[in-house]
């Protein structure tokens, strides 16, 4: 890590243990508890959203590519490109170089490299979409007396302006690592793409979005088994506003103090219990872990077959003794 990495963990260790000092660590106790076999839905219900987000990246694929990468590998990928982006200080940019390497090889190097980039485009699209039609979707729910004609426009605006930023934030980094690409791998093919794909552009974008706003289910349902008794619009404003904060840090490897201090400010800005919202972020913090957990095994289970079928290659293409490279 960085010096600046660094500084941001060890203010985001700091920020947590300010919180769990100042919090009532009893009742944020009890809630948790409360949760139960619920904590097993909440655990299985990911797999939709991980479902989503790898159809996002399989309409990033020309349709007559698309069929030679099997569902199932994209969701795994999907899942172990997630958990570096989690874990790592990477600025979101790891997982989807290692999504790109750890890919089959059934297309070319070049086709692989665009549909990423196409991915995570449309992600990054669909982000923004997603929270400037959250924002506009809840506005009535913050800004109850102002009439709606009124508040509608500067709520997208804001919204709007919101997610541009998240987006240049982590655009930098990504526009360098995707000019490389250009350069050397993709060359004219991201612009075929596009120009000749508009249609699977948009159902990419399309994917991401209902990724993105499953998770208005999964807080809807962490709620309730906390006993906390929220309508759907509620629900979506704890997503849309959980998406915004963790967008401005994204930056902090594992989302370390910034998942349970943003949950306590949203739920604060929503008028619900600060505790309850520290325990929010703590289930939430929790199923992020064991996914990305799985998402490790994934990657090492893939680079562990890659090393093996590269060494029995190179074992039958030798003319040395077997036992020289053992």
């Amino acid at each position: 890590m960085t010096t600046n990495q660094k500084v941001l963990v060890a203010l985001g260790t700091l920020g947590l243990g300010i919180l769990v000092w100042r919090i009532d660590v009893n009742a944020v106790r009890s809630a948790l508890l409360q949760v139960g076999w619920g904590m097993a839905l909440i655990l299985g219900q990911e797999i939709a959203a991980h479902l989503l987000n790898a159809l996002g990246w399989r309409f990033a694929f020309a349709r007559e590519d698309a069929g030679s990468f099997p569902l199932g590998e994209l969701v795994r990928l999907r899942v172990a490109g997630d958990a570096i982006n989690y874990l790592t200080p990477t600025a979101t940019i790891g997982g989807e170089v290692a999504r790109a390497a750890m890919l089959s090889d059934a297309r070319g190097r070049d086709i692989r490299a665009v549909s990423v980039i196409v991915a995570k485009s449309t992600q990054t699209l669909a982000q923004a979409i997603f929270i400037t039609a959250g924002l506009a979707l809840v506005a009535n729910e913050w800004v109850a007396l102002a009439p709606m004609s009124l508040v509608l426009p500067w709520v997208v605006g804001i919204g709007f302006a919101i997610a541009i930023l998240i987006a240049f934030r982590g655009w930098s980094r990504w526009a360098r690592v995707a000019s490389v690409v250009w350069q050397r791998v993709c060359g004219a093919r991201l612009v075929e793409f596009v120009r000749d794909h508009p249609g699977r552009v948009a159902l990419s974008t399309l994917m991401f979005a209902l990724g993105y706003a499953w998770g208005a289910f999964e807080a809807y349902w962490i709620c309730r088994f906390l006993l906390i008794r929220v309508s759907v619009v509620t629900a979506l404003a704890i997503e849309v506003l959980s998406i915004t904060v963790d967008g401005i840090v994204f930056m902090v490897p594992a989302k370390i103090g910034t998942q349970e201090g943003g949950k306590v400010a949203v739920f604060a800005a929503l008028g619900l219990p600060p505790t309850l919202g520290f325990a929010f972020g703590v289930v939430r913090h929790v199923r992020e872990l064991i996914w990305s957990g799985v998402g490790v095994l994934l990657c090492y289970a893939k680079v562990g077959r890659a090393g093996v079928i590269f060494r029995r290659a190179a074992l039958r293409t030798s003319c040395r003794p077997t036992g020289l490279w053992w």
